[in-house]
């Protein structure tokens, strides 16, 4: 007998991700992480599982913060980035010198044994690359001041002198007095060596096939704080000391990430976007990795799919660029790419490109969120999941019948406790007669012949997409009796660049055409009660939900989550506001203020008449808690139904990667407010 999913089900999911694959191909490891329900805290660990099936062990200790498995090229030892809980004693002085209570890279063998710390820096240290011949380790960590304490170890408050525009990010707080590094440090530890420097961040590392050189990616543009973006770089090495400075081979005009070499070093493969306007569509390139600020070749120009992991989904917060991999005979890059609804891995000619339609290694409705192939480029290790089943670890054959195995089961037991709904696809036209995706979950032992309540979902970014993402969201509601009903409205990804940019400077105009379009389509069908109807969305689904309820009465009840209110105010109160507002509107809002307030829903808060629950994080840096407060002053002033409920200590990500305490208590605020007027 199955039951209803439940908030309190939360605790018991188990979230699997990094997958890494061994040197030969016979093993994966990964990361699990769990919620401890008498902490209300997050624990991870490392496990590995064989691809050919068997039990799955434990391979490191569970600790608040395991991540980042990396095989040596050998596959004898693991690296890994893991916080080790320290005693009851705060620690000293020198021990934070050396990062105690701080993510240090580990190592251990794999057939056993203890894990041994390899770095202790002041700021802890993160993305191990081994190198080729497996003697030393790659990684990045910060440099710069350590925080002020009185004798005794105490804080001093802090006094933040500012002078660079972009100095937050959300989820991370305050950038601008530490640059993020590249190391090098021999497998039997030391002194690390310091391989970059400067003002700027250095990352995204990857050896050369013969360990002679170092890709990376590094913002060396002097407008780097008002227009970020990352060029593509080569550092080159003898006997493991920097020969030289390094050499940039993209010309500036993108934002660059995740290279990864050709198995002759002959070339590097990467992801990149345009800096202005590029619409959050992301291509795959190639460029000679002798290159000087040279033009890279365009793999994906006709493909409608965005070379980024932007399926949303609640059990993750991160959409991750794993590097692009080449096959043994370097004719193919497969490639993480966000198309229609699906993340799937594509198999694109290195020759001929992409075309509009390459070949997947993973059909199906499936959301693979990060993936690894081992060093003969026959077996791929992923992640996995689908609209009804959380990520797992799958392994396929990179042979053109491969198929999809799953190797791990950690939510399995709690699946088959669940009745969960499959979403039912549609297509109908938005505006201008556009083609449009729609989803629709119906309610257990659904009968066409009733009448039921309607909550709509709008999603973020607007350039991210719906689809076969997992939603412990949607599952709440759809088990408390609702239909829901979700689509990709002009403006998500997955539908070609120009599908994309069509909401550049244009929020609020053809884009709530093509969602209420979707409603209409669904209600037509018969089973919708029409005075029943909900709406929510966050950040820019929390936009919309603020434009339809004051542009229409079509709802009788509305949640906005982490919303954007005033653009206007946005421009400055966002870590990245100038840039997403000038993006957008090509202009600031000095120089034209109503082009702004014309886009801002605050200018029709008079219309409001919908009760509304308004969510939002204090510590949101992407959307501040600035937004929503405007809304909830102007609209309690005015007397109207509206409540705020603020999270303390929680970014814009508290949906799919908060404190868990804190997204259980927000599920119940949206279930109780739904339910007070819908049901």
């Amino acid at each position: 007998m199955t039951r209803n999913i439940t908030i309190e089900d939360l605790y018991r999911m188990q979230f699997i991700d990094r997958p890494r694959i061994s040197p030969d191909g016979k093993q994966v490891a990964y990361v699990v992480t769990r919620i401890d329900d008498k902490k209300h805290a997050y624990r991870s660990s490392i496990w590995i599982s064989p691809t050919e099936g068997g039990e799955a062990r434990r391979f490191t200790q569970e600790t608040e913060l395991t991540s980042a498995p990396t095989w040596s090229p050998d596959g004898r030892w693991l690296a890994f980035v893991a916080k080790r809980e320290s005693s009851d004693q705060p620690p000293t002085a020198e021990q934070k010198k050396l990062g105690k209570d701080k993510p240090q890279i580990w190592i251990m063998p794999t057939d056993g044994g203890e894990a041994r710390q390899l770095t202790f820096m002041e700021h802890g240290a993160s993305s191990p690359a081994w190198s080729p011949d497996g003697q030393h380790l790659l990684f990045s960590a910060q440099v710069g001041p350590a925080d002020e304490e009185t004798e005794d170890g105490k804080a001093l408050p802090k006094v933040h002198v500012i002078d660079q525009l972009w100095y937050r990010l959300d989820g991370v707080g305050f950038i601008y007095e530490r640059r993020s590094h590249l190391f090098l440090i021999p497998r039997e530890g030391g002194e690390p060596q310091q391989l970059t420097d400067g003002d700027w961040n250095d990352g995204d590392a990857a050896w050369s096939p013969d360990g002679k050189q170092i890709a990376f990616t590094s913002d060396r543009n002097e407008e780097r704080w008002r227009l970020p973006g990352a060029d593509v770089y080569v550092l080159a090495l003898q006997d493991n000391k920097v020969v030289g400075e390094p050499h940039i081979l993209t010309d500036g005009s993108m934002g660059c990430s995740s290279p990864s070499w050709s198995a002759d070093g002959q070339q590097i493969a990467f992801i990149a976007s345009k800096k202005v306007g590029s619409a959050g569509h992301a291509y795959l390139y190639t460029i000679a990795a002798s290159a000087e600020k040279g033009e890279p070749k365009n793999l994906t120009p006709e493909f409608e799919g965005t070379a980024l992991e932007f399926t949303n989904s609640d059990v993750g917060d991160e959409h991750l660029m794993p590097q692009p991999a080449w096959s043994a005979d370097g004719k193919t890059l497969y490639v993480l790419s966000s198309r229609r609804g699906a993340s799937r891995i594509y198999a694109i000619s290195t020759t001929n490109g992409a075309g509009k339609e390459p070949p997947t290694v993973t059909p199906g409705n499936v959301h693979v969120r990060d993936f690894s192939i081992d060093h003969s480029k026959q077996t791929f290790a992923m992640n996995v999941a689908d609209a009804t089943h959380p990520q797992e670890i799958f392994v396929r054959s990179a042979e053109t019948n491969g198929e999809l195995r799953k190797i791990t089961g950690f939510n399995d037991a709690l699946l088959n406790e669940l009745q969960l709904a499959t979403p039912e696809h549609f297509t109908y036209e938005g505006a201008d007669g556009w083609p449009m995706d729609g989803w629709v979950l119906k309610p257990h032992n659904f009968d066409p012949s009733k009448k039921y309540p309607l909550v709509l979902e709008i999603h973020g970014g607007p350039q991210t997409q719906y689809g076969y993402g997992f939603f412990h969201e949607m599952q709440l509601l759809v088990a408390e009796g609702y239909v829901v009903l979700y689509t990709n409205p002009r403006g998500s990804c997955g539908y070609g660049f120009e599908f994309a940019h069509a909401v550049r400077g244009a929020w609020g105009e053809k884009d709530p055409i093509d969602i209420m379009n979707g409603v209409a389509e669904v209600v037509q069908r018969g089973y919708i009660d029409t005075e029943r109807m909900g709406v929510t969305g966050g950040s820019y689904g929390g936009f919309m939900t603020n434009w339809l309820i004051s542009h229409n009465n079509r709802f009788k009840v509305a949640i906005t989550d982490r919303c954007v209110s005033n653009m206007a105010t946005m421009f400055g109160t966002s870590d990245i506001g100038w840039d997403l507002s000038y993006d957008n509107l090509d202009t600031t809002p000095w120089e034209d203020l109503e082009k702004y307030m014309n886009m801002s829903p605050i200018k029709y808060v008079q219309n409001i008449r919908t009760p509304l629950l308004i969510i939002h994080s204090d510590q949101d840096l992407r959307c501040n808690i600035e937004q929503g407060e405007q809304l909830f002053a102007a609209l309690k002033y005015m007397g109207r139904e509206v409540r705020l409920v603020r999270f303390e200590g929680q970014s814009h990500g508290l949906s799919r990667g908060g404190h868990p305490r804190s997204r259980q208590e927000r599920l119940r605020h949206i279930q109780s407010w739904f339910a007070k007027y819908l049901q």
